[in-house]
């Protein structure tokens, strides 16, 4: 197996777990609603994995650049 092809597993891998935190922060956001909780550490912990998956979607773009098979990211 080649580097490339190591790097662009690791990429796969990286926006499987972007997936993962994309799930939890909508089910975070769902769990708020429903308790109707405004509670301030709930919000933080919603924005910080969603910051966690936005970071984790450029790791896997720019492993991806790295082996000229970029898609880019928008964020």
């Amino acid at each position: 197996m080649s580097v490339n092809d190591e790097i662009n597993q690791l990429a796969d891998r990286l926006d499987d777990t972007a997936e993962q935190l994309a799930e939890l922060s909508i089910e975070l956001l769902q769990g708020a609603l429903a308790d109707a909780d405004t509670s301030d550490a709930r919000s933080k912990l919603e924005r910080s994995v969603t910051r966690a998956r936005r970071a984790t979607i450029k790791a896997a773009a720019i492993l991806r650049e790295s082996t000229g098979a970029s898609d880019g990211y928008d964020d």
